[in-house]
């Protein structure tokens, strides 16, 4: 990478908007380039400043309802509504033009037609549903994990307290997320955060392991369009995911792998007797 090329996201990456493959590419040359290197601690510095010395309002409950109410659908809604239209219409043009066909009394043909219309149908389904994609789910994970640590902000309350964490969400979210005291078990509560998945706000508890920050996303189970499990690793990060409480989460940290397992153990144990999945 140039130096023209780092300079187009140096304020990008000092405001911790940039996805992992920039920053894959902007570090190295960071940590090669003095020049570079000093402007974006200078952005850097003048963010701070700003930021301590202006004062803060979170926006209340009313203004994010009336904000959230003006976007337009989720793009992927949109682009399912358009081929579930597509399915509809090509398959009303193919049902016409397959009566006229059997109009002819072939039974080859007969059995070629009712393959097609199967073939059809079952890919305008499949679109239909289509809603999430595991590995699409893994990276905005990984690039809101990354985001939160860069940006200065990785916690909109910071609370040991399970009963402080908790009631923060009240308002801000249309369910309650389930907040864990897994402090007897290694993973010590830092706080919560409101993050953005496929366009949905959603909650995220932060926990420490050994310094090592765990964020969970925590989404209710009969949600529409509910992410899929995802596990292993995706760009050195760790990931994990589970159900329980009614609710699916999945976690993400850059500590090991065993030790999100051991997240996911402590959880489901600290949970209410019921089937684990």
């Amino acid at each position: 990478m140039e130096c023209n090329e780092a300079r187009r996201l140096l304020h990008a990456g000092a405001d911790g908007e940039l996805g992992p493959a920039d920053l894959a590419r902007l570090d190295p040359h960071l940590a090669s380039c003095p020049d570079c290197a000093a402007e974006i601690a200078r952005i850097r510095a003048l963010r701070d400043a700003v930021r301590e010395g202006a004062t803060y309002h979170r926006a209340d409950s009313e203004l994010r309802a009336r904000l959230m109410a003006s976007l337009p659908a989720p793009p992927r809604e949109a682009s399912g509504a358009r081929w579930g239209n597509f399915g509809g219409n090509f398959g009303g043009n193919l049902g016409g033009n397959l009566g006229r066909w059997l109009a002819w009394g072939h039974p080859a043909r007969l059995g070629l037609a009712l393959a097609m219309v199967l073939a059809v149908a079952l890919g305008a389904a499949q679109l239909a549903r289509y809603r999430y994609d595991a590995d699409a789910v893994a990276r905005e994970m990984v690039a809101s994990h990354v985001r939160a640590l860069l940006s200065g902000r990785p916690l909109d309350v910071a609370s040991l307290d399970q009963h402080t964490v908790k009631p923060w969400f009240n308002g801000r979210l249309d369910y309650a997320p389930v907040v864990r005291d897994l402090a007897a078990q290694g993973f010590v509560l830092a706080g919560g955060r409101l993050d953005y998945v496929d366009g949905r706000p959603v909650a995220v508890v932060v926990y420490r392991r050994n310094r090592h920050p765990v964020d969970v996303f925590v989404f209710p189970e009969g949600a529409t369009g509910l992410p899929p499990k995802v596990s292993g690793s995706r760009q050195g990060y760790q990931l994990e995911s589970w159900d329980a409480d009614g609710m699916r989460f999945l976690a993400i940290t850059d500590a090991s792998a065993e030790d999100l397992r051991a997240l996911r153990r402590a959880w489901q144990a600290a949970s209410p007797a019921a089937p684990q999945r």
